[in-house]
C-alpha cells in the first residue's frame, strides 16, 4: 500500500512503498542490503529535497540509545538517530559540553552530521568535527569502522548520505563549563566595524540582523563561573512569535509590508538587552520552534563578508524588486577544516541564514532569489540541508575535493542505492 512522507512544513511530500523502524545495526544494514532504493528520514526540518524520495525509507527514531561512555576520555558514542537533544542531554549529564552547538536540538546526530549542521563562536566547527569515530552501513548491508585516522574520514564526516548510513557516532567532549551571555542591538555601522574584535574576545558571537531597520541584535557569551546580574526584559517579549506571524500574514500579499513589520519587530523586541547564564547547551541552544518555517543558508569565507554584507543590504533594499526579508537573519562564525564537504574547508567562514516565516508561500518569497544571487557572486557555499538551486559542476568551483567524493561515491554506492531525485541532480549525476 502506497503512503505518504511530508516534511514538517508539507512543502515536500513523496510516496513511499516501505517505510522501517530498525532497533539494532543488524536491522538496519539487513533492510539497506535488500532494498535497492532507500533514504534515512529524520523528522523532516531539511528545506532541500534531501531525505526521502525513495521507494523505502529508514527512520531511525528507534535507533537512539547511547551504547557508550567513556569517562576517562570524555567519549560518548549514541546510535545515529538519537536527537541532538538526547544526545546533549546525555553529554551534560556526565557535566562534559562539546565546543560549539548548533542552535536548535530537534533534528537527528545522523543527518546534523552529514549536512554540516553548525554552531557559532571565536573557535567554532562544524558538529562532525566533534565525531572521532563512527560505525556506517555500506549500500551492501555491510558495516565498516571509521576514526579520526582513517583516510576516508573527512570524506565520511559530510556524506549527504549518499556514502552509507550512520549507525553509531562517538564524540569527544570537554569538561562542563558556563557561558555569561549579554544581548544588545546595535546599528549595522557599528557592529561591523567590531565583530572582528568581537570575535577575537569572546567565547560566541552571534549576530541576529534586522533587515531594513539599519540594526543588527548582537549576542555575545564569555565563560563565567557565576551570573552576573540579571537585566529584566519587558513583559510583552513573550509575544514575539505570536505577533511577528500575525504580521507577516500581511505581507503575502503586500511584501512591502516587511519594511514596516521588520521596523515594528525590531523596536519592540529587538530594542533592549538582556542576560543569560548557563551551559552551552542551556544557554543558546532553542528547544523548540513556534512555528514552520523555510529556510535558506549561505556560507562565505571570513574576508569577504562585509563586502558580501554591503552588497546584501544594497539589494535587499532596493525597491526595483520584492526581495524584502523577514527577521532576524542569523549571522554566526565558523572556523576552517578540512572535512571535503563543509562549508568551512579550507577558510574561515560566516554565514547569514534566512527565513520566511510563511512556510506554505515560500516559493513566492522574493529574498532566497535575490540573496542567492548576491552569495553566488561572491563565492558563497549554500547550506545542504537548505533552500538553493545549485548543481553539479558549480559545486567544483566551490569544494577543492568535489570531484573526489563523487568518485568515492560510484566506488560506495556504483548503483546509486542512496540516491534520489534531488540528489542525483544535485551531483550531477
Amino acid at each position: 500500500m502506497t503512503k505518504k512522507w511530508e516534511s514538517w512544513n508539507k512543502n515536500i511530500v513523496h510516496n513511499i512503498e516501505h517505510i522501517y523502524y530498525p532497533t539494532t545495526e543488524v536491522e538496519l544494514a539487513e533492510k539497506v542490503q535488500h532494498s535497492k532504493s532507500i533514504r534515512v528520514v529524520g523528522n523532516g526540518q531539511s528545506s532541500s529535497d534531501i531525505a526521502a524520495g525513495t521507494t523505502a525509507i529508514i527512520s531511525l527514531e528507534k535507533y537512539c540509545a547511547v551504547t557508550n561512555v567513556d569517562r576517562d576520555q570524555y567519549k560518548i558514542t549514541i546510535e545515529a538517530g538519537s536527537s541532538l537533544k538526547g544526545l546533549l542531554e546525555a553529554i551534560q549529564h556526565e557535566g562534559w559540553t562539546l565546543p560549539a552547538l548548533p542552535d536548535i536540538d530537534t533534528i537527528t546526530v545522523g543527518g546534523a552530521l552529514a549536512t554540516a549542521t553548525h554552531g557559532t563562536g571565536h573557535d567554532a566547527r562544524i558538529l562532525a568535527q566533534y565525531m572521532i569515530a563512527c560505525r556506517f552501513v555500506n549500500a551492501d548491508g555491510t558495516v565498516a569502522e571509521y576514526t579520526e585516522f582513517s583516510e576516508e574520514f573527512d570524506a565520511i564526516r559530510v556524506s549527504l548520505g549518499v556514502l552509507g548510513i550512520f549507525s553509531t557516532v562517538t564524540f569527544r567532549c570537554e569538561p562542563l563549563w558556563n557561558l555569561q551571555l549579554e544581548e544588545r542591538p546595535m546599528k549595522d555601522r557599528d557592529w561591523l566595524k567590531s565583530y572582528l574584535s568581537m570575535l577575537d574576545n569572546h567565547r560566541f558571537l552571534r549576530i541576529l540582523w534586522l533587515p531594513h531597520t539599519n540594526y543588527g541584535y548582537v549576542i555575545t557569551g564569555d565563560i563565567a563561573d557565576s551570573p552576573s546580574k540579571q537585566i529584566e526584559i519587558p513583559w510583552y517579549v513573550k509575544y514575539r512569535r505570536s505577533l511577528s506571524a500575525k504580521l507577516y500574514r500581511r505581507t503575502v500579499k503586500k511584501p512591502r509590508f516587511t519594511v514596516t513589520a521588520n521596523k515594528i519587530i525590531q523596536k519592540l523586541f529587538f530594542n533592549h538587552s538582556q542576560n543569560k547564564f548557563g551551559s552551552l547547551y542551556d544557554a543558546t541552544v532553542t528547544k523548540s520552534r513556534g512555528s514552520t518555517l523555510e529556510l535558506a543558508e549561505w556560507i562565505v569565507s571570513l574576508d569577504r563578508f562585509e563586502a558580501l554584507f554591503h552588497d546584501l543590504k544594497d539589494a535587499l533594499n532596493d525597491l526595483s524588486n520584492d526581495a524584502y526579508a523577514h527577521i532576524p537573519m542569523d549571522i554566526r562564525f565558523l572556523r576552517n577544516d578540512k572535512s571535503w564537504l563543509s562549508y568551512a574547508y579550507g577558510q574561515d567562514c560566516v554565514s547569514i541564514g534566512c527565513v520566511s516565516r510563511i512556510a506554505e508561500v515560500a516559493d513566492q518569497y522574493e529574498a532566497f532569489a535575490v540573496i542567492e544571487t548576491v552569495f553566488r557572486r561572491h563565492g558563497g557555499r549554500p547550506h545542504w540541508a537548505k533552500r538553493h538551486k545549485m548543481a553539479g559542476d558549480e559545486f567544483s568551483e566551490l569544494y577543492p575535493k568535489w570531484n573526489n567524493f563523487i568518485a568515492l561515491r560510484e566506488k560506495l554506492d556504483p548503483s546509486g542505492k542512496f540516491l534520489n531525485a534531488y540528489l542525483t541532480k544535485l551531483l550531477g549525476l
